[in-house]
């Protein structure tokens, strides 16, 4: 099925009188399993809550598993669960009343998959929320949204509170649900060393705009760190090319390979002396301050 399962079309939304998320237009794949990388403040939440109604957007268009948000939120919502360190269930009593309250809404309910990770998080059904930590609720809220077997998962900061092991149980369930091909999750966080072994695609966005988005491998492939100096008068910039740091004659830039081959930097004078990979989190932090007003003597990098 080509059609994605989240399409945001030049989508605006301005927040107060300070952040302003986009124009931005993202398409997630069906069956990806898709992070949204920013710094806080960036508007990945902003961007997370339209997908679940809370707010509208000033502009443009938001379809979600071939549905249109502004008309069809109800049937949406049937077919997608949210987990948010917001979301807060200790008014309710118990984690058995919760669980057993939720599940009358869902018919689809997977109570063995609920029972077994109740288990697996170790969450009695006769605590009460209010008494949990802040981690657990965090687990009870991942265990209410996969029992209800939707085929979009969106999980915003879902591993806050977690330990290691905890959060090792979590993405082996991840992977384990993501085994119906038409599933899809949609993940921010903060952990780039997870999401870098999760996520099969990612996109980074910072002050309400995408900067880069793609395939997970392709995306490290299409960017490098590379040690230069410049030979003979500095030139203009040089569309996909940012610098990071620089002293004397000698920089080391964040390179668009897609952009700019090493035969153009050479006929712009820069000569690459080295370059390195980088990983999810070297490629964030590169990005955001390329695009930082203090990137250096050139604009904000070009990124597609």
């Amino acid at each position: 099925m080509n059609t994605p399962a989240v399409d945001f079309q030049t989508v605006r939304r301005r927040i107060g009188g300070d952040f302003t998320l986009g124009p931005l237009s993202l398409s997630v794949p069906r069956g990806a399993i898709y992070a949204l990388v920013g710094p806080n403040g960036a508007g990945k939440s902003t961007a997370l809550n339209l997908l679940m109604g809370v707010g509208r957007p000033d502009m443009g268009r938001i379809e979600v598993l071939g549905h249109e948000l502004a008309a069809d939120e109800v049937q949406i919502k049937r077919l997608t669960a949210y987990v948010s360190p917001d979301m807060d269930y200790r008014a309710w009593g118990s984690v058995g009343n919760v669980v057993d309250f939720v599940r009358g809404f869902y018919p689809d309910w997977n109570v063995e998959r609920c029972e077994r990770l109740l288990r697996e998080f170790g969450l009695d059904r006769h605590e009460r929320v209010a008494e949990l930590s802040f981690g657990a609720r965090i687990k009870l809220a991942l265990i209410l949204a996969l029992s209800r077997e939707p085929q979009l998962l969106i999980l915003d900061e879902p591993t806050l509170g977690l330990d290691a092991i905890a959060r090792r149980q979590l993405f082996a369930e991840l992977l384990g649900f993501m085994r119906c091909e038409e599933r899809t999750i949609i993940i921010s966080s903060h952990q780039f060393t997870d999401l870098e072994r999760f996520a099969d695609h990612a996109a980074i966005i910072d002050r309400g705009r995408l900067l880069t988005s793609g395939r997970m491998d392709e995306l490290l492939e299409r960017y490098r760190q590379m040690e230069a100096r410049w030979k003979g008068a500095r030139g203009g910039p040089v569309p996909g090319v940012s610098i990071l740091d620089q002293h004397g004659d000698r920089a080391r830039l964040l390179v668009d390979r897609n952009a700019v081959s090493t035969a153009a930097l050479a006929a712009c004078g820069i000569e690459v002396l080295s370059e390195t990979p980088l990983t999810l989190e070297e490629l964030f932090l590169g990005i955001i301050r390329g695009t930082s007003e203090r990137a250096g003597w050139w604009p904000r990098l070009s990124v597609g």
